[in-house]
């Protein structure tokens, strides 16, 4: 019955994307009609059967889907992917140490101390240390520690968006500087429905241990759609005798000689659901898998006396999989072969059924013994059959390793992590070490995180283990303990997507919150009792959606957060905590919303909330104290307009709430844009007035992306759509107006996917900002200026979901997808002036950007008596002095821009740096 329901599960979602990806035709020749797909899974706990799991991953692919296609063709074209691309490539980058235009400075705000999903780690067998370790986030890229990972540092470029799913080293003496990481997801997200989110750009390789990588242009791939083995990549591997490079790919088994790839084992039809492994002993023999749901006659395990043909399937007559294989050899015995694999079962504690089955293969006389009976099964009072026995999500997370100095000690990873210390020992079972804390609670085992894709020994210390999780990296120093201590290394290891980060509106406050993927919600801020900006506390689960901080009488630190699917949170410490206020239509009855929750919190009057329920406005003007059933709903778009647009992004003009000029604007996802007057006391959306640029798509989906009001002046306004194939940045300066004019500003960015927007005033002067799929972009004048691209050593061509403004101290919060959060300040310090007096261009510093110090090169004629300033980018003093040397400690500088003042006699020099 299982396995039929998953079948029938699977054809649904492929159909879905069929009817997607093909489109229904309407009844106009020639015109495209995508429809809206509704999937709304339920949370229950973390844990999600693999019903829910694939509910939850259509629900995220249908999200970026629908900002992505283009409305006309109904795809996301190769041709649109590569010209944005290029676009992004081409544009100038902005240098703040030359510009005379307003200074932007970038503060990484983390989180430094959370992880996400984490498919590989290794650990540098040249360095006899075991300190150097190189680890993948299939969203973050490919990130390198020399110190055990008391800090990381990303290795993979920004320039580049990669889903790393496996990385290795050449372990042939005098090779070891060689590496390999392979890219794509193929399981537990959207790409097993055939989105493009989660594919690949094939393989890349580093000649310098790690530093820096090129992709092997014969794995090139183009990440929209599913046209190469290469775009899903399961595992690498790397031969020991001839330094062959094995890939396990989508439903191939590939070898690389350094020149040509050879196909070693064809798996059929290419698919993203048959995934694959591939493990190599040190004497050369290849062991290669392939997962039991795409075709009998491939499906199971083979070896190779040395990769190169002759190989022989070894399962016959003894198990059959029934989805994803995964292979572990025993170091101190690698006649042994360790197979765990999805059986096709439900799990079930009364019935003590597993999810999977383990099998160990003896190549010195070539049979097989089954350990399935020992696989861990903690008794069912008052747990959830999805915490207990082990549950691999459907293969979404599955691994086996064994302990390199003895061949009998397994730990295996499903949702859960578990080890057996002598697995010939069949009175016991194998016992919990991570993930929950137990079988009756999906609170987390101490310092650790469930969803288990890599667990990895230290070749130096078979004590060690690592495990690499949806919550990061992490280690322990004595498997042999009990209980387990996990120590985190999440220490700079920024792998995190955010849907919607906002700022404290309060000046000066450093406190931030943001909705992630899969990964809750979580704030963050010195303010908070940090210890420092890149630190950050996790609050709600499952996905965090939109975000917004008030600042309410009697409580000490507040929030709104949410979950997917509609449920809204109002947090107050010090207040009654925790209050659910997600909009009734009647009670126990709740507003149907989409995956990703949207609502806005009007940033300077923060007591009016307005809520997103599909395509009907609903708001608060009391958030303090409003009940789920106190929320006013004033109407949908489809009677007031005639438009069937779901509300997708609000924005509200600046400060003090004035019912004569304040207004909202709503942007929905059929293009349409809105202006409600005084909506603090608005009654129906009907009285909304429809401003929509008259050259905008109104075809569903063009999504309306961003809408950024002037800080000071309330005609001005930027709107942007985020789909493929239309018209994308428009700017208006009479948004007051009946019928406001709209300017298309696209310029440079023509072909790009544009996901956010702000409008920044400093000194005067107003800048423009965009976020897009392929980076971060401004312009002080885009009617008549090129964008140009911002901080592209941090952010890079990473996706920018999100912006959030604070006028007063000009901080400008920016979320991407994959590469956390960056808070940006905005400031107008003249580099220097015309003074006689001013020697500033007879100053030098170096090294610039720097970590540590900084170097200075003075005149000659400078006396001894020299004084310095650092100015932070308000203009605060943060450290001063004499100049006892010409070298200035700056390790205790938060990161971000500064400014170094000299001063000598009557003559004074400015200089500015960066503090990485």
């Amino acid at each position: 019955m299982k396995r039929k329901l998953l079948a029938v599960l699977s054809l649904l979602l492929v159909a879905t994307i069929v009817l997607i990806s093909n489109n229904y035709q309407s009844t106009k020749k020639d015109q495209v009609k995508i429809e809206r797909i509704k999937i709304a899974p339920t949370q229950k706990g973390k844990k999600k059967t693999l019903e829910e799991r694939a509910l939850y991953n259509e629900a995220r692919d249908l999200y970026e889907f629908y900002r992505q296609v283009n409305p006309n063709t109904g795809i996301i074209s190769k041709t649109e992917k590569q010209l944005e691309f290029k676009q992004a490539k081409a544009s100038k980058i902005k240098n703040n140490l030359t510009s005379k235009t307003p200074q932007s400075s970038y503060i990484d705000r983390g989180p430094s101390n959370f992880g996400g999903r984490t498919r590989s780690i290794v650990v540098d067998i040249s360095d006899p240390t075991g300190n150097t370790i190189l680890a993948g986030g299939v969203s973050g890229g490919v990130f390198r520690t020399t110190n055990a990972g008391a800090n990381w540092t990303k290795v993979s470029s920004n320039d580049e968006i990669h889903n790393v799913t496996a990385i290795v080293q050449d372990p042939r003496v005098g090779f070891q500087n060689i590496w390999y990481y392979a890219t794509g997801e193929g399981l537990g997200n959207s790409a097993g429905n055939g989105s493009s989110f989660y594919f690949g750009q094939g393989i890349w390789q580093s000649n310098d241990s790690g530093l820096t990588w090129s992709q092997i242009p014969s794995t090139n791939s183009n990440q929209v759609s599913f046209d190469s083995t290469f775009d899903i990549i399961f595992n690498l591997a790397v031969h020991p005798l001839t330094g062959n490079l094995f890939a396990a790919t989508a439903a191939r088994i590939m070898r690389y000689n350094g020149v040509l790839w050879d196909e070693e084992i064809n798996g059929g039809q290419l698919t993203t659901a048959q995934a694959t492994d591939v493990v190599i002993t040190s004497t050369g023999r290849v062991y290669a898998a392939f997962s039991g749901n795409h075709s009998a006659a491939i499906e199971g395990v083979y070896t190779s006396a040395n990769g190169n043909s002759g190989w022989s399937r070894i399962n016959i007559g003894s198990f059959v999989p029934s989805g994803r294989v995964v292979l572990a050899l025993a170091p101190s015995n690698e006649d042994l072969l360790y197979i765990l694999f999805d059986n096709g079962l439900t799990g079930d504690c009364a019935n003590d059924i597993s999810e999977a089955d383990l099998w160990r293969w003896d190549q010195s006389n070539t049979s097989f013994t089954d350990f399935s009976a020992v696989l861990p099964s903690e008794g069912c009072g008052g747990n959830d059959d999805g915490n207990n026995p082990l549950h691999i999500q459907g293969g979404y997370d599955l691994v086996v390793s064994v302990k390199p100095d003895n061949p009998n000690f397994v730990v295996i990873g499903g949702t859960n992590a578990y080890k057996k210390e002598d697995i010939t020992d069949s009175g016991s079972r194998f016992e919990r070490i991570g993930g929950y804390v137990s079988p009756a609670s999906y609170a987390l085992y101490a310092n650790h995180h469930p969803d288990i894709h890599a667990l990895v020994f230290s070749p130096f210390d078979s004590n060690v283990l690592f495990s690499g999780t949806d919550g990061g990296v992490h280690r322990t120093d004595l498997i042999t303990a009990s209980p387990i201590v996990w120590t985190s290394l999440n220490n700079n290891y920024k792998t995190y997507q955010y849907y919607h980060v906002a700022i404290d509106p309060s000046f000066g406050s450093d406190y931030v919150i943001g909705g992630t993927q899969d990964n809750g919600t979580k704030i963050g801020g010195t303010i908070l009792g940090l210890p420092d900006a890149t630190s950050q506390i996790a609050t709600l689960g499952g996905d965090g959606v939109a975000v917004g901080i008030p600042n309410y009488a009697g409580c000490s630190l507040s929030f709104f957060a949410g979950f997917q699917n509609g449920r809204l949170f109002r947090f107050c410490a010090g207040g009654g905590d925790y209050t659910e206020i997600t909009p009734e239509v009647t009670p126990g009855s709740s507003y149907p919303s989409q995956f990703v929750t949207y609502f806005h919190m009007d940033q300077d009057n923060t007591n009016a909330i307005y809520y997103a329920a599909e395509t009907r406005l609903l708001r608060t003007t009391d958030g303090a104290t409003v009940a789920s059933d106190t929320w006013t709903d004033i109407g949908g778009t489809s009677a007031a307009f005639n438009h069937s647009d779901e509300l997708v992004r609000f924005s509200t003009t600046w400060g003090t709430y004035n019912p004569a000029s304040s207004y909202l604007l709503i942007g929905g996802d059929s293009g349409h844009i809105y202006r409600l007057n005084d909506p603090q006391a608005a009654t129906n959306i009907s009285d909304a007035t429809d401003i929509t640029p008259l050259t905008a798509s109104t075809t569903f989906p063009s999504i309306v992306s961003g809408l950024a009001i002037h800080p000071t002046n309330n005609d001005i306004v930027l709107a942007t759509y985020s789909n493929y194939g239309i018209n994308s940045i428009y700017l208006t300066t009479n948004a007051t107006n009946s019928t406001p004019t709209w300017t298309l500003v696209e310029r440079n960015l023509s072909a790009h996917s544009i996901r956010s927007a702000a409008i920044v005033e400093v000194a005067g002067q107003t800048i423009y900002y965009v976020g897009t799929a392929r980076g971060f972009y401004s312009t002080q004048d885009p009617t008549s200026t090129d964008w140009v691209r911002e901080a592209p050593t941090q952010i890079g061509l990473a996706l920018v979901r999100t912006l959030s403004y604070r006028p007063s101290d000009n901080h400008l919060l920016i979320g991407t997808h994959g590469n956390g959060m960056f808070d940006s300040v905005i400031t107008n310090i003249p580099l220097s002036t015309t003074d006689t007096n001013d020697i500033s261009s007879s100053l030098s510093l170096f090294p610039n950007p720097t970590t540590n110090e900084i170097n200075l090169k003075l005149p000659k004629e400078f006396g001894s008596n020299i004084g310095y300033n650092i100015k932070n980018m308000l203009g605060q003093t943060v450290t001063n002095g004499l100049l006892s040397s010409n070298k200035i400690d700056v390790s205790n500088l938060l990161s971000g821009m500064y400014f170094i003042e000299i001063k000598t006699d009557n003559k004074t020099g400015t200089k500015k740096f960066i503090k990485k």
